[in-house]
């Protein structure tokens, strides 16, 4: 039977994935690298190696993936924010401008996402947001008269 190197002890297998139903990249790299470590521990260096190698290649393609700059419109979908409040935060310094001066962007990796439910908020499921919305507009189009009338010189 394979025993553990003196003074490590596992309490559960690293090779068993977590319990928990969704598990995060973040989380992916310490589950493997603990995976490495125990392969080490019992013999398996190949193995290990290449458990490393893979901690290593997701490490770099979370970083890469969270340095990409977003335009507005795009941070808007991903966060759920507004593209103006984004542009707020962003002229306040509460979010770097990874973009120009006129033409701000923001990275990935430091756009907040926006609940979808909180205290105070009841749940709600897309198909009713999308409803409420079209409610709205159907009103605001029926109900409104467009006028085109101009200013006159006094």
């Amino acid at each position: 039977m394979l025993r553990p190197a003196s003074g490590t002890s596992y309490t559960m297998s690293p090779l068993r994935p977590p319990a928990s139903a969704s598990v995060r990249p973040a989380d992916l790299l310490r589950l493997w690298n603990e995976r490495a470590d125990f392969l080490q521990e019992y013999g398996d260096a190949n193995g290990a190696r290449l458990w490393r190698l893979a901690a290593v290649e997701l490490e770099r393609a979370l970083e890469a993936f969270g340095a990409e700059a977003l335009t507005l419109a795009e941070a808007e979908q991903v966060s759920g924010y507004s593209a103006r409040y984004i542009g707020k935060l962003i002229a306040a310094g509460e979010i770097p401008n990874a973009g120009r001066k006129n033409a701000p962007r923001v990275r990935r990796a430091d756009l907040r996402v926006k609940a979808l439910t909180g205290p105070g908020r009841p749940p709600r499921r897309p198909d009713e947001l999308q409803q409420n919305g079209d409610d709205i507009v159907a009103a605001i189009v029926e109900h409104t008269p467009i006028t085109t009338k101009r200013r006159t010189a006094p």
